[in-house]
């Protein structure tokens, strides 16, 4: 029962949350940003992407909601389920300040202050794990649901950091300092429920690791955990053919935090056996009735409180971009991020530029947290000074309850 009712608790947790992403997607030619021109600028940008690869929109939406789920969207939502589901979201908010060259007596490079919000999530889960939680163990009388392998991690931490930009290739390196706001992490490594044929026993067996960061509080600004991090680019002109193409490799967020010592977490290897309670008086209801604390010490699921360290859910990537004509730019983009069911993505963009200034492109992407997706980006250049972008990398998702994701990215950028 106890083991029943948290894995219960893990999945809504996962699918109740909707929202957000990062992406370092460069619009155009790198020799083209607004910072080449200007000795300073300052940029806002703000991003959200949410992806799944068979969790439908209106099933995540309707839980966001607190809508009731009539049986027909849940056996839509089950027909839709992989051997490997996963769902997720990361979101993100910047402000940033590039300045004037001739950093530290070197001509071509520039300062970077940054400040930052993150929150990101990713989770993976069996057929069985959604099956028993939104259908109940009936649909298992006789045999076991396989609850695992099953892990979710979410994560809200701040970043402020200063760095250095090379003008020449766009390369930049920068160091953070994170603030830990909250941490939420289950790993189930395995965990099944077997449910007899006639309902009478219940066994079940779970080997997990849960944790999370002070449970006091965990709103924005608050301090629960320190780290570090480093974020950079490393530009690679190529020669192709006299045309220059880039190879960027970069990484983001990668560093750690150490979560203080009132976080709390729970490792559990045991087996639950249960087949009802027996009552030796039933005018006796002192002796009948269970509360919460008893539950707890049966099930052994009292908290140990302590510190821990855990890697940030950073974000590695490798991308050679080109020219493909005149006012045409393409780009080839394969990364990683360190979240429970995330699998390696690739994305396939082109731009074109036209002559009142305005940029038009599209981006086609395959894996990650979902399926293949199709987006659209435009950017819009005004007095050469003030540059805004949008960019959405799932465009059905805004309009189709059936499709899976939705995510848009906004980004004004100021030189002066």
């Amino acid at each position: 029962m106890g083991t029943n009712r948290l894995l219960c608790f893990l999945l809504f947790c996962v699918v109740g949350l909707v929202a957000n992403a990062q992406s370092m997607r460069v619009l155009g030619h790198p020799a083209d940003e607004l910072s080449n021109r200007w000795g300073n600028t300052v940029a806002i940008d703000a991003g959200f992407d949410y992806n799944a690869n068979s969790l439908l929109n209106e099933f995540v939406l309707g839980i966001y909601q607190g809508q009731y789920l009539d049986r027909d969207l849940r056996e839509r939502t089950r027909s839709a389920l992989r051997t490997r589901n996963s769902v997720g979201y990361a979101l993100h908010a910047r402000i940033s300040w590039t300045g004037s060259d001739s950093l530290f007596g070197h001509a071509q490079w520039r300062p970077i202050i940054s400040i930052a919000h993150h929150e990101q999530l990713g989770a993976r889960f069996t057929q069985d794990l959604y099956a028993f939680t939104f259908f109940g163990n009936a649909g298992f009388e006789g045999r076991r649901a396989d609850l695992g392998p099953s892990a979710f991690t979410r994560t809200q931490y701040q970043t402020a950091g200063f760095g250095i930009r090379d003008d020449r290739t766009g390369s930049f390196i920068r160091m953070d300092v994170v603030n830990g706001q909250s941490i939420d992490e289950a790993d189930v490594r395995w965990a099944g429920i077997y449910t007899g044929v006639d309902g009478r026993v219940i066994r079940g067996a779970i080997l997990a690791d849960y944790f999370h960061s002070d449970t006091a509080g965990g709103n924005l600004g608050r301090n629960n955990g320190i780290g570090a991090a480093i974020t950079g680019r490393w530009a690679i002109r190529l020669d192709r053919s006299g045309t220059p193409a880039w190879l960027n490799v970069a990484v983001e967020d990668f560093g750690f935090v150490r979560w203080n010592a009132n976080a709390v977490s729970i490792q559990k290897d045991t087996v639950i056996a249960f087949s009802g309670l027996d009552v030796a008086s039933i005018l006796d209801l002192d002796a009948v009735l269970v509360g919460e604390d008893q539950l707890l010490d049966t099930f052994g699921l009292r908290y140990r409180t302590g510190p821990f360290v855990r890697a940030l859910p950073f974000r590695a990537s490798v991308q050679l971009a080109a020219p493909l004509g005149d006012r045409w730019y393409g780009r080839a983009t394969l990364d990683q991020r360190n979240l429970p069911g995330y699998v390696p993505q690739l994305a396939f963009a082109v731009d074109r530029t036209f002559p009142s200034g305005i940029l038009i492109g599209t981006e086609l992407s395959m894996g990650g947290l979902g399926r293949l997706r199709a987006g659209v980006a435009i950017r819009k250049r005004f007095n050469d000074r003030v540059e805004v972008s949008l960019f959405s990398p799932n465009v059905p998702g805004f309009f189709h309850g059936r499709s899976r994701g939705a995510g848009a990215f906004l980004n004004v950028e100021f030189g002066f």
